[in-house]
């Protein structure tokens, strides 16, 4: 019996350090997961907005490529993804929210779901969004696909996602996404409206 014990043991050690290693590498070939909230104009550095919902926090996003896995440069080093499942209202009056890329040179794929009527020619979901409500069932992905002559650029892409205020064109909050190699990228962080 103790054998029995000894070996289950080991075996679920030796599954808990494996699954563990592989979650270091295979961790870094996955989707970059954020929260938006608005209105929080520029997000120049972290922060977390309280108001009419819970506090979400928020900053700006920063992709070292050479601090991706063996897996992500192996299986598909051209393509950057990242996604939100959340988008609240912080504010005090109801918005019909768009959403805008800023400064992308190379295609990007958006893939869209939710529970709010949505457009895709405008990237604009049609109706209000209430304050202290999100978005429900909410699925964005972002797919940037890098032209192999980018991928040796020092900062291959600098721009972020813009929070407008379809109806009044208002950036509410702006999260700056930069894409580069090496430790130089971190102070590169832009502007929303340069």
């Amino acid at each position: 019996m103790k054998k029995t014990v000894l070996i289950g043991f080991v075996a679920m050690f030796a599954l808990t350090l494996s699954l563990g290693a592989y979650a270091a590498v295979f961790g870094q070939a996955e989707m970059v997961h954020f929260w938006i909230a608005f209105p929080a104009g520029n997000v120049t550095e972290p922060i977390t907005l309280r108001g009419a919902g819970p506090p979400v926090s928020m900053a700006p996003i920063v992709i070292d490529l050479d601090q991706r896995g063996v897996l992500k440069n192996m299986l598909n080093p051209s393509i950057e993804a990242f996604s939100t499942h959340w988008i609240y209202n912080l504010g005090k009056k109801p918005v019909r929210v768009q959403l805008e890329l800023a400064n992308t040179t190379f295609p990007v794929q958006w893939e869209v779901s939710a529970n709010l009527p949505y457009d895709e020619e405008t990237h604009t979901f049609t109706e209000l969004l209430y304050p202290g409500q999100s978005i429900k069932n909410l699925g964005i992905d972002w797919y940037f696909r890098i032209p192999a002559y980018y991928m040796d650029e020092q900062i291959i892409y600098q721009g972020g996602l813009k929070i407008i205020d379809a109806d009044t064109k208002q950036v509410l909050t702006f999260i700056p996404i930069i894409i580069g190699h090496g430790q130089e990228i971190v102070g590169g962080v832009a502007d929303c409206c340069s």
